[in-house]
């Protein structure tokens, strides 16, 4: 292959490794983390306290990240409407806590969110890109990943799927 074209492919390469990397409809055991809460300054989220317990969602998102904010209110209202039934969770990733603090008021979001400023949360969740949203089911475990916004329709699917009610 001539060198010029090599780049190319080697990218291509590594690119389809990291999405092989990326779960899909097998499950794994959910990475217990703890980390400072945004919306209570001084608390922290524990999430081991919730795993095994009922259903998380888990959204990393950035106030700087436009699909994050095309996909914030379609969030703030499924959360409202699973509310008791699904904890979600945001994990908002290398951002400034100002910058965080406005999204979390500009889009009223009521739901838990915590700080990941170095990314330690999201590589544990394999994240590659924002937003990615991760589903752990009630017994602890990764069902779903989705990288890129959700919209209404696919997210309702995914909650469904995830607590296990019909469609209709």
């Amino acid at each position: 292959m001539p060198p010029g074209r090599l780049l190319p492919s080697l990218v291509l390469a590594l690119f389809g490794l990291a999405l092989a990397a990326v779960p899909g409809p097998t499950s794994w055991p959910a990475p217990p983390f703890s980390a400072e809460r945004l919306d209570r300054p001084g608390a922290v989220l524990d999430l081991a306290e919730t795993l095994g317990r009922r259903p998380v969602v888990l959204n990393f998102w950035a106030s700087w990240c436009v699909p994050c904010r095309v996909e914030a209110p379609v969030l703030r209202d499924a959360e409202r409407r699973y509310r008791g039934r699904v904890l979600f969770v945001g994990v908002n990733l290398q951002d400034t806590r100002k910058g965080a603090e406005a999204f979390l008021e500009t889009f009223f979001w009521t739901f838990p969110n915590v700080r990941d400023p170095r990314g330690a949360v999201a590589r544990r969740y394999r994240v590659g890109g924002i937003p990615t949203t991760v589903f752990i089911d009630a017994g602890g475990r990764v069902v779903r990943v989705w990288t890129g916004p959700l919209d209404p329709e696919r997210l309702e699917a995914f909650l469904r799927a995830l607590i296990g009610t019909p469609e209709g």
